[in-house]
């Protein structure tokens, strides 16, 4: 964002020609769409999700809020009303128009891009499908936070800093995710007791006989 397509910019705005934004709302921006799961973190790169991409490629090209002019016109705007050019109430008023309208002239989804609207919804997060719901049926997709289903009526998830997982000095990555979701367990080695730190090796078992909560886990020994 602080390099947002600057050539882009028309002359009349080159005061925003080398960003947009200010590091503190750059940064709010950012938490937002990771929250949303429009993007991903992927050591210090903040990468696009499908769904992201998707989202941008649905919203409409002409006079488009995902063009950087615009916010640089906002922002131009937003400085008349600093130097008392223009009053606060016109400046928001002006900008509700603009949402209403917009919102009025693109109301349905076109034909040709249906297709994108429903490829990174059908999986609730635009990540990839590991397996299916054992609840719901529906896909089970990972997030930046967990192995969630798609059905979002559904409290199915499997979360990456499980607790349970955390207490024994493991993470549940996608490896386990996907061995819960197919085979309902899996043998793990190197597990850590809670009280005494010393290793183990047992078969974590997804136990999940609640279907008003998040799933839970139990523990099976190897007989000796």
């Amino acid at each position: 964002m602080e390099n947002a397509t600057a050539d882009d910019m028309p002359d009349n705005f080159q005061a925003e020609r080398s960003g947009i934004g200010t590091p503190a709302t750059r940064a709010e921006v950012i938490e937002t769409l990771l929250k949303r799961e429009y993007v991903i973190r992927k050591d210090k790169q903040i990468l696009p999700t499908d769904k992201g991409i998707g989202v941008v490629k649905i919203l409409p090209d002409a006079d488009s809020i995902k063009s950087p002019i615009l916010t640089a016109q906002w922002e131009s705007e937003l400085k008349r009303v600093e130097g008392g050019e223009i009053s606060a109430d016109d400046f928001m008023a002006a900008i509700s128009d603009y949402i209403q309208k917009a919102v009025a002239d693109n109301k349905t989804v076109p034909d040709d891009k249906k297709a994108l609207l429903s490829s990174y919804s059908s999986s609730g997060s635009g990540g990839e499908v590991i397996g299916t719901c054992p609840r719901c049926k529906n896909d089970v997709a990972e997030t930046p936070k967990a192995f969630s289903c798609a059905n979002r009526e559904c409290k199915f998830a499997l979360w990456k800093d499980s607790k349970f997982f955390a207490a024994k000095k493991k993470k549940l990555t996608k490896t386990i995710a996907i061995a819960l979701l197919t085979e309902g367990r899996i043998f793990m080695q190197g597990l850590h007791s809670e009280k005494t730190g010393k290793p183990y090796n047992a078969t974590i078992i997804l136990a999940d006989d609640k279907p008003d909560s998040y799933p839970s886990f139990s523990m099976e020994f190897e007989k000796k």
